[in-house]
């Protein structure tokens, strides 16, 4: 049985309480389920049969805002965030961070430059991601995950 690190403020922030209560429990779901490099392979219907409900796919994936990113032709979904809350930075001397490395490479991810969410999103305000990197980098990361949400 795998254990795993869970934020104990994930229901105060935005992009929990933005869910609908289904994607609330997939969510969890997700975290339960994915490998140990925050990957899951779909398997939509057993997820629907674990958790009781029905749940459709796409409408998941955009209700979930960028948290779960579509893979392989979409038969698995990444969790883009799930690494660095679990271990922090990857160092491919540490075993564990070496297998998480083997398996994000195996699957075409690279974990210094996260999927986008859409290519929609257009041009960022490079001197605020900076501030906000810099001042990340100053300050513990207590929060998972990451992002604000939808």
């Amino acid at each position: 049985m795998a254990k795993r690190f869970i934020d104990t403020d994930l229901f105060k922030k935005p992009f929990m309480r933005s869910l609908e209560a289904p994607y609330k429990a997939l969510w969890l779901y997700l975290l339960c389920e994915c490998d140990h490099a925050g990957i899951w392979t779909v398997e939509m219907d057993i997820a629907q049969i674990r958790m009781g409900m029905k749940l459709d796919p796409e409408k998941a994936i955009e209700k979930l805002g960028g948290a779960a990113v579509p893979i392989d032709g979409g038969k698995k979904w990444y969790l883009p965030d799930f690494v660095e809350f679990q271990y922090g930075t990857l160092n491919a001397e540490n075993r564990v961070h070496a297998s998480v490395l083997a398996l994000l490479s195996k699957n075409g991810i690279d974990p210094e430059n996260k999927p986008l969410v859409s290519p929609l999103e257009g041009a960022k305000d490079k001197d605020k991601d900076k501030d906000i990197q810099e001042r990340k980098e100053r300050e513990p990361n207590l929060e998972w995950p990451t992002w604000a949400g939808p």
